[in-house]
């Protein structure tokens, strides 16, 4: 049997110079989801990972940018904002629009956020930097990922908005790790 392996999709999307921030997001948890999935690396799936508390679900979309490697040793999250849920495994080209500054357990985990892009949404067109998207909606993000952390018994420390631009150069720094390691295991 052929296991999925998922890195084998680039990260960046190359198929549109209108659009320098996109990159390619796999779908781990879809929007409205009261569960956590996350993608075994050893089978090539993805795998429930935990369920969450009564009446908590994703606000977002929440996945990975393959052939990235963040400083926690796992590819970079993003949450996606959409206004339905995809579903698990789902490959998505995705606009980023900045990152929440997060501190988990004392190392840096900070997360992507971002909007599909794809011809198919059209609503998201004039979405360009985190400044277009409600202050309410940000501050509801903030709250869940802080919340569904502390519940888990995490110690979470906020660092701070920052730009699209930092979150592309978080991309291709994470990017980089991951070719180094890929490279070291050859």
């Amino acid at each position: 049997m052929k296991l999925i392996d998922l890195h084998q999709i680039p990260p960046f999307c190359t198929d549109n110079p209108e659009e320098p921030f996109a990159v390619q997001v796999i779908v781990e948890t879809p929007r409205g989801s009261g569960h956590k999935y996350r993608y075994n690396e050893q089978y090539g799936v993805l795998e429930l990972s935990r369920i969450l508390r009564s009446g908590m679900v994703w606000p977002c979309e929440f996945g990975f940018i393959p052939q990235t490697l963040g400083g926690d040793g796992d590819p970079l999250d993003v949450a996606l904002l959409i206004e339905e849920a995809s579903f698990p495994g789902c490959l998505l080209r995705v606009r980023l629009l900045g990152v929440i500054g997060f501190v988990k357990n004392g190392e840096e985990n900070n997360r992507l956020v971002g909007c599909p892009i794809a011809e198919e949404a059209p609503g998201w067109k004039e979405v360009q930097t985190l400044e277009d998207i409600s202050q309410r909606q940000l501050r509801e993000l903030e709250a869940f990922l802080t919340d569904y952390n502390t519940f888990e018994g995490n110690q979470i420390e906020l660092t701070g908005w920052r730009s699209r631009e930092a979150a592309l150069q978080t991309v291709h720094a994470a990017t980089q790790r991951w070719q180094a390691a890929h490279r070291a295991r050859e």
